[in-house]
C-alpha cells in the first residue's frame, strides 16, 4: 500500500507540513532568546520580519494540512476496494491500530493551527505585539502533533495488508444484538440527544454574553473557559449523533450508520456542508475562547474585543447551520413520511 498514489500524496503533504513545522518552530526559539520590541538593532528587525515569514508558512502548512485530512478520507475509502470486509472508508481505518489515531490527530493539528493562525492576527492587531512569545510557545506545542501525525500516517499505510480481512461499517457501527460489536451504546441515543441540546443552548447563550462584551476581563476568560469546553464536548456529542441519529435518515437505511459515506456521492450534498458547518463552529467557537483567555493574561485587551464579538457572532451562525442541516433529513422523513 505504501506505494499507492494515495500514500505517495499523504507521505508528501506530512512531509511539506514538517519541513514548514521546523522553520517556523527555529523562528519560535530565536523570538523567545532575542525578542525585544524596544530594541531597533538589525536583529529585532530581522526577527519582525521572520514573523510575517512565519505566519505565511504556518497558513500554507494549515492549508496543506486540511488537504491532507480531505485525502486521508478519500485515500481509506480507495483502500476498501482492495481490503477484505471493508466496505468504506470506515472498515480502512479500522483495519489497524493506527487509523483512527491518524485522523484523530489531523484534526487536532488542523484546529491547532487555526487557533495559532486566529493568536497571530490578534497579536498583530496590537501596536505592541504582546502575544509574540505566547504563539512562540504555541508553535512549539505544534511540532509534536505533526510529528505524530506523520509517523500514525506512515505506519498505517505501512501496516496495511489487503489479505487480513477487515469489518464494514455495519459492523463497527452496528447493534449489538445483531451479532457484532459496536462503537456506540444506541440504547443511550435519547441522553446523547439531550446533551447535545443542552450544550447548543449553554453555547447560543454564551455566544450571546461574548457578543455584548460587557464583562471584566477576568469573567470573560472564565466564560471563555467553560465555553471552550463546551465547544470540545458539542463537537464529540455531535459527531456521536451525525453516526447513530442522522445517518440513516440520510441513507434511508434505518441500519446503515456511518460517517464516512456522508462524504461519498450521492450524499455529499448533506455531508459536506454538515462538517463544514460543525468545524466552522468549533473553530469561531474556541477562537473566541482563545482571545478571551489570552486577552485575560496580559491584562484585558481592547482591541481583541471587536475579534470576540465577530468570532461569537460567526460561531452561532454556523453552529445553527449545522442544527438545520442535521435536523433536515430526520424532519422530513417525520413530514413527508420517509421521503
Amino acid at each position: 500500500m505504501i506505494l499507492e498514489s494515495w500514500s505517495i500524496a499523504l507521505i508528501t503533504c506530512s512531509a511539506v507540513t514538517i519541513v514548514f513545522g521546523f522553520v517556523g518552530a527555529a523562528t519560535a526559539l530565536r523570538l523567545l532568546r532575542y525578542w525585544d520590541l524596544g530594541s531597533d538593532s538589525e536583529r529585532q528587525i530581522r526577527l519582525e520580519e521572520k514573523v510575517w515569514l512565519t505566519a505565511a508558512l504556518v497558513q500554507f502548512a494549515l492549508a496543506v494540512q486540511i488537504i491532507s485530512a480531505v485525502l486521508f478520507v478519500y485515500a481509506a475509502d480507495y483502500f476498501a476496494t482492495v481490503l477484505k470486509g471493508a466496505m468504506c472508508a470506515a472498515g480502512s481505518l479500522s483495519a489497524n491500530v493506527y487509523g483512527l489515531p491518524a485522523l484523530g490527530f489531523k484534526l487536532a493539528t488542523i484546529v491547532g493551527g487555526g487557533l495559532w493562525i486566529i493568536l497571530h492576527r490578534l497579536d498583530i492587531d496590537c501596536e505592541d505585539f504582546p502575544y509574540t512569545r505566547m504563539k512562540s510557545y504555541w508553535l512549539l506545542a505544534l511540532m509534536p502533533l505533526l510529528l505524530g501525525d506523520a509517523l500514525l500516517v506512515l505506519l498505517y499505510l505501512v501496516n496495511l495488508e489487503p489479505e487480513i480481512i477487515t469489518s464494514c461499517c455495519g459492523i463497527i457501527f452496528g447493534d449489538q444484538e445483531s451479532g457484532g460489536y459496536s462503537l456506540f451504546d444506541y440504547s443511550s441515543g435519547p441522553t446523547v440527544l439531550l446533551l447535545l441540546a443542552a450544550t447548543t443552548v449553554l453555547l447560543l447563550v454564551g455566544s450571546m454574553a461574548q457578543l455584548r462584551s460587557a464583562s471584566t476581563a477576568t469573567k470573560t476568560a472564565l466564560l471563555s473557559g467553560a465555553l471552550a469546553a463546551a465547544w470540545i464536548g458539542f463537537y464529540l456529542l455531535a459527531l456521536a449523533v451525525i453516526t447513530v441519529q442522522v445517518s440513516p435518515y440520510v441513507y434511508a437505511l434505518p441500519h446503515h450508520r456511518c460517517p464516512f459515506d456522508l462524504l461519498r456521492y450521492p450524499y455529499l450534498a448533506i455531508g459536506l456542508p454538515l462538517y463544514l458547518f460543525l468545524h466552522g463552529a468549533v473553530l469561531c467557537g474556541l477562537g473566541a475562547s482563545l482571545a478571551g483567555v489570552v486577552s485575560w493574561l496580559k491584562g484585558g485587551r481592547a482591541e481583541v474585543k471587536p475579534f470576540i464579538r465577530r468570532a461569537a457572532l460567526f460561531s452561532s451562525i454556523f453552529l445553527l447551520l449545522f442544527l438545520l442541516t442535521a435536523a433536515w433529513k430526520p424532519l422530513a422523513y417525520v413530514i413527508f413520511g420517509g421521503q
